[in-house]
């Protein structure tokens, strides 16, 4: 039997699929945003989903929908690793496992699959291994101890797609090598990018408008990649502002803050949103789209 992996579709959602591809396992897997949740899992656990021997999700908040399936289903075989805040709640689920830091250091999904997998497949404890999983760690948190190794991992990981980037941190990875490293040409890679997304950042924080939301002073500015990174920069340039908002209209709004005494989780909630104490995100729905549409374009009529 083979197992079935449901992870998101970032970095720390990727990463997964690496660390299962290492044990040897055959492996079915779904990288997914958070707004497929319900229709992944309602598709899923209507089907034969009792053919896999083992079923992990990782780096996702579910859904009390999702749980209700999945708790409905009977099955045993399920485990569920997360960090953020807003998921905490589920925990009450012996076969979850949600945690924000370790020992006082913020983790991510990947971390957390990783020490659970580490005591199951001893070929996973290598330092090459355990390196590659802090510098997920350290970017999704943005708690660097390196912070170009960090960026540079993201980097590779949007100029390769995902299927090569698995394929190729599998193969680094099985290397017999102390050190995770970068080769040289990809390094030199990195330098091209990084001055691409220096101007990229610079053009955005030229379109950045301010504005008060929910009493709270906030930059807002539309941005379809880096958005990461785009936050916490605008967020260090400008500190008399509490938060950055970053809408990519075909998916999301996503918040960034570098200060301490604001919860981007709670303020995320109000828009059907959450995610960490700094990092959070919601969702654009198709009426609101369609709503920006008709506010642009006055008077169009969506065609049923």
């Amino acid at each position: 039997m083979k197992d079935l992996l449901i992870s998101h579709v970032d970095l720390d959602g990727i990463s997964p699929n690496v660390l299962l591809t290492l044990t040897g396992r055959k492996f079915d897997y779904k990288n997914i945003d958070i707004k497929d949740i319900d229709t992944t899992f309602d598709e899923l656990f209507t089907k034969d989903i009792k053919k896999y021997e083992n079923i992990y999700i990782c780096d996702l908040t579910l859904t009390e929908y999702a749980y209700e399936l999945m708790n409905a289903s009977g099955l045993t075989n399920i485990k569920v690793f997360d960090h953020h805040k807003s998921h905490l709640f589920a925990n009450e689920y012996s076969y979850v496992t949600v945690k924000v830091d370790i020992d006082g250091i913020k983790t991510c999904g990947t971390e957390l699959f990783y020490l659970y997998l580490k005591d199951i497949y001893k070929e996973l404890n290598k330092n090459c291994i355990k390196e590659f999983v802090d510098l997920v760690r350290q970017l999704d948190t943005y708690c660097f101890k390196d912070e170009e190794s960090a960026q540079n991992l993201s980097s590779l990981h949007d100029l390769l797609g995902h299927k090569e980037f698995v394929k190729t941190i599998v193969k680094r990875l099985k290397k017999d090598k102390e050190h995770f490293e970068f080769s040289s040409f990809e390094k030199r890679l990195f330098k091209i990018e990084r001055n691409k997304i220096n101007r990229y950042m610079q053009n955005k924080e030229l379109e950045m408008k301010r504005y008060t939301i929910n009493g709270k002073k906030c930059g807002v500015v539309f941005a379809e990649s880096n958005k990461s990174e785009l936050g916490n920069y605008l967020s260090n340039k400008y500190p008399e502002l509490d938060l950055i908002i970053l809408f990519n209209t075909a998916q999301s709004v996503s918040y960034r803050t570098t200060k301490d005494d604001v919860d981007l989780n709670e303020f995320a909630a109000v828009y059907g949103g959450g995610g960490h104490v700094k990092a959070s995100g919601s969702k654009i729905s198709n009426d609101i789209r369609n709503e920006i549409i008709k506010l642009y374009f006055k008077g169009a009529k969506e065609e049923q």
